[in-house]
């Protein structure tokens, strides 16, 4: 699930932060939360928690709804994904208020990303439909390629290949448009896992490589570690153990420097399933128990799922036939419960909804422009009718300058004119012909010039 981020130094925001007060010190706290989302979330809920407690006292909607909602995102990165839904909910109040409807979009995006963590799949589906038409009615480009980037992810989690890649491909060619590099590897990642499910694995890996030097590039140590095991179980489907443990071990060390237990959780189990690959059974389910030992820590279910399905596997490699079966029961229980007949139903459904009213909208667009158009065309006509153009050799008398019409009539130039244009005259004198009517007005005039 994709959520671009933007953040300032934090060593210069806290020496700021000395010394102030009121509404200036929560704006700061504000900025440390967002400057410390990457890479620190225990500050950011110090320093949200710091921001909520001043607003008690000194309201303001906007910098409250800016902690809110980074305080959603870090309970829910930490797993604590009740909590995270709380702020969460608590954001859509404040910008119900504000009337603030791109926050109100990213809060929308974030409670889709909770309910996905907690297998509302059908609710998370629902959340994030709603962000993405309001992305999409306000032209917010690289939004909208977040949102079909985690919508693709959903429809990957049920199988359905064909809507996944069209998602993930939407996504892959608005970011590519717009220069939106972070979003371009996101949606690249996730691409490439379709295609390792369906056992392309050299087209997977050229995916999940083009991702990870985009990873490189930005300096996006924290989002490298996911791409890192990634490219390990390609290395593991092939058969080179040796190059998907050192992507495994490369990826955890940064997991475990962030203190993400749910991906380190994961690449625990996929190092053990690397060993016992390789004969080395010990180590297998060594690593296997580390990994399963985060299971407690981990809300989620779709990650425990993942979780009792690779231990259940390294037990069944090493011959630990009755705990493989153990853990494969409760990857199913867990499984069909996240996946059941009426989530799927409701899937389709909001689905269905989504294409029929952005048809609409479409068509709706489409009859407004219509009416504009049909409104053009007819001022234009009408103001056409009201020309009228003289062109062509005209016939003109050279001494008295009357001309000949079409009838053989000869009119005076005014009047042939004003029934052939739209020009109207008012008569005058030229200086030229002034002196030769009237000689005694010019000698007055220039009297009265040299006065000046």
């Amino acid at each position: 699930m994709t959520d671009s981020t933007d953040g300032q130094d934090p060593n210069a925001l806290k020496k700021k932060l000395r010394g102030t007060d009121g509404l200036e010190r929560v704006r700061i706290l504000a900025d440390l939360t967002v400057a410390h989302r990457e890479t620190d979330r225990a500050k950011v809920i110090e320093f949200g928690k710091q921001g909520l407690e001043l607003l008690e006292k000194t309201e303001n909607k906007k910098l409250e709804s800016i902690i809110l909602n980074e305080l959603c995102w870090a309970y829910q990165c930490i797993g604590d994904y009740q909590t995270a839904l709380e702020f969460g909910f608590r954001n859509l109040e404040i910008t119900d208020i504000t009337k603030d409807e791109i926050s109100k979009s990213d809060t929308y995006n974030r409670i889709g990303i909770i309910y996905y963590k907690l297998s509302n799949i059908d609710q998370a589906l629902e959340y994030f439909l709603k962000a993405l038409r309001i992305f999409e009615e306000s032209k917010e480009i690289l939004k909208v390629s977040s949102l079909l980037n985690n919508i693709g992810i959903i429809y990957s989690d049920l199988n359905d290949k064909s809507s996944a890649l069209n998602y993930y491909n939407r996504a892959i060619e608005i970011s590519e448009e717009h220069g939106c590099y972070t979003n371009l590897a996101n949606s690249l990642n996730n691409a490439g896992s379709i295609f390792r499910r369906a056992d392309e694995l050299e087209k997977a890996l050229e995916y999940y490589q083009k991702a990870l030097e985009i990873r490189e590039k930005l300096g996006e140590r924290w989002k490298i570690a996911r791409v890192l095991t990634n490219i390990g179980m390609i290395h593991h489907d092939m058969n080179n153990h040796e190059k998907a443990l050192d992507c495994f071990f490369r990826a955890l060390e940064i997991e475990m420097e962030k203190g993400d237990n749910n991906d380190a959780s994961q690449t625990l189990l996929s190092i053990s399933l690397s060993y016992s690959s390789t004969g080395r059974f010990q180590e297998a389910y060594e690593y296997a128990g580390k990994g399963l030992s985060y299971t407690d820590r981990i809300d989620s279910p779709v990650i425990r799922k993942r979780i009792y399905q690779s231990y259940s596997e390294v037990c069944e490699i090493i011959g630990n036939f009755r705990e493989a079966l153990e853990f494969h029961k409760k990857y199913k229980t867990l499984n069909d419960e996240i996946y059941t007949e009426d989530s799927s139903r409701k899937i389709n459904e909001l689905r269905v909804k989504y294409e029929s009213d952005k048809k609409e909208r479409e068509t709706e667009i489409y009859r407004l422009r219509n009416i504009e158009l049909a409104k053009a065309n007819e001022e234009l006509k009408h103001a056409l009718a009201e020309v009228k153009h003289l062109s062509g050799l005209l016939p003109i008398c050279a001494s008295c300058k009357k001309i000949r019409d079409d009838q053989g009539y000869w009119k005076q130039i005014e009047s042939y004119i004003s029934d052939h244009s739209e020009a109207q005259f008012s008569h005058c004198l030229c200086p030229e012909c002034l002196k030769s009517l009237y000689p005694e007005y010019m000698i007055g005039k220039g009297a009265a010039e040299s006065l000046k």
